[in-house]
């Protein structure tokens, strides 16, 4: 799955990171790691697949994400503004920054520049500790000797720290972090750290969080179960499940049935054909299903992450906001297009508006086109153009296209009054 920004300001996981070094890298990881050692206490339960016990990881939790750019202009923004921005910081204070001698970072300021978000689930945690030891554990993972900045903001539920990595490291080596490193590593080590603060989680906090599962918005162990128990199918076979697997079941199933992932139909329950792909992207973007209830013109199962595939699409913006709360500058345009389709796409950054020579900002509503680019490195980028409603009422009619937004927009041009031509 592929992440869009703007023009010059493109936030992703970039192609060139599969590579050779990455094998090396996997090794070191796996020592770092100490595979094994992480397991914690034992369920009763059996394990889905193999019938085992499954081992329960009691280890605190900790979200960990990254993005990267290579603009030097959004790198100063997020140094001066976004990370120190007012009201993030304790007690409603400006955050403060530490790290490395502030100096020296800004004297070796690059235009790559890498942004890691750490979140734990618990409030106790230490979060200058916990960032500070999560450097020392990069640099021993990838041989860098890292330049970094980092803030502390308090202004969500969950405290959580950012950090920026310069591009270059104290020798003037480029950094390149594998993608091993961020999927794997990242989580880890935080879970670890935060894990050595406050020690594993209590049998009552598991607990709590195998019940949250039941209703969690997002894909599952519970949910691999489920899929295995159709058989390749999309309609669920209970006949062989009894007992307390049974009533956790049926009650997971439930909550799909509220997700309008689920279905009671013909004597059996059946899921959505895309009810894992859609679990699996709201786990993601955490606001991707309640965007279908958004949808003004469009079947709200025919939601799905815009892909780029498309290259050009044309439509109505529906909504524009932020996915993260306060807490990042992730974005989200809801787009019904006149294929019928509707499209959720992630951003990075507050979306903006081209209008000729004229950039401002996207509002929900406009008529629009996007059409994606792709650079020499293979990033896709889309960008969002205004669309002239004559035009868009030739598109429709040329391609055919049928729904509630083309049918609607061609109803508009039926009633545009004639001008009145005055005869010589």
């Amino acid at each position: 799955m592929r992440h869009f920004l703007f023009e010059n300001h493109e936030y992703k996981i970039s192609p060139q990171f599969r590579r050779a070094r990455d094998q090396d890298s996997s090794k070191a990881l796996m020592r770092l790691l100490r595979v094994g050692k992480h397991s914690g206490t034992k369920s009763k339960g059996s394990n889905y697949s193999t019938g085992r016990q499954a081992a329960v990881d009691s280890r605190q939790k900790c979200i960990a994400k990254m993005q990267y750019s290579n603009n030097g202009k959004a790198h100063l923004v997020q140094l001066e503004q976004y990370l120190v921005r007012e009201g993030t910081g304790i007690d409603g204070e400006q955050a403060s920054l530490y790290g490395t001698d502030s100096d020296e970072y800004r004297k070796n300021l690059s235009d790559r520049n890498f942004r890691i978000f750490l979140s734990p689930q618990s409030n106790k945690v230490d979060l200058t500790d916990l960032t500070k030891r999560f450097i020392i554990k990069l640099e021993a993972a990838t041989g860098y000797k890292l330049l970094w900045q980092a803030a502390n903001h308090y202004n969500t539920a969950h405290p959580h720290a950012h950090l920026l990595l310069n591009g270059t490291d104290k020798s003037g080596k480029l950094i390149e972090i594998p993608k091993d490193i961020v999927r794997t590593f990242m989580r880890e080590y935080t879970r670890d750290i935060c894990t050595s603060q406050l020690g594993r989680r209590s049998k009552k906090e598991l607990e709590i969080e195998r019940e949250k599962e039941l209703r969690a918005p997002r894909y599952t162990r519970l949910d691999g179960r489920i899929k295995e128990l159709c058989g390749g199918t999309f309609k669920i076979n209970l006949s062989n499940v009894t007992g307390e697997e049974q009533k956790r079941i049926l009650t997971r199933i439930d909550s799909l049935s509220k997700m309008k992932l689920c279905s009671y139909k013909e004597g059996g329950y059946k899921l959505s054909p895309r009810w894992e792909e859609d679990l699996r992207s709201n786990g993601r973007y955490n606001t991707f299903l309640k965007a279908r209830s958004l949808l003004q013109y469009s079947n709200p199962a025919s939601l799905k992450i815009f892909s780029g595939s498309q290259k050009q699409i044309t439509g109505k913006v529906t909504k524009v906001y932020r996915t993260d709360g306060d807490a990042s500058d992730n974005h989200a345009v809801i787009l019904e297009g006149v294929d019928g389709k509707a499209y959720f796409i992630p951003l990075f950054k507050q979306p903006e508006l081209r209008d000729g020579d004229r950039r401002g900002q996207l509002r929900d509503g406009e008529l629009v086109t996007i059409r994606t680019y792709e650079s020499q490195k293979g990033r896709l980028t889309p960008l969002i153009f205004k669309s002239d409603p004559e035009r868009v009422r030739k598109e429709i009619t040329k391609n055919k296209s049928t729904g509630r937004l083309a049918e609607e927009l061609l109803q508009a041009s039926s009633t545009v009054k004639p001008k009145n031509i005055s005869q010589s």
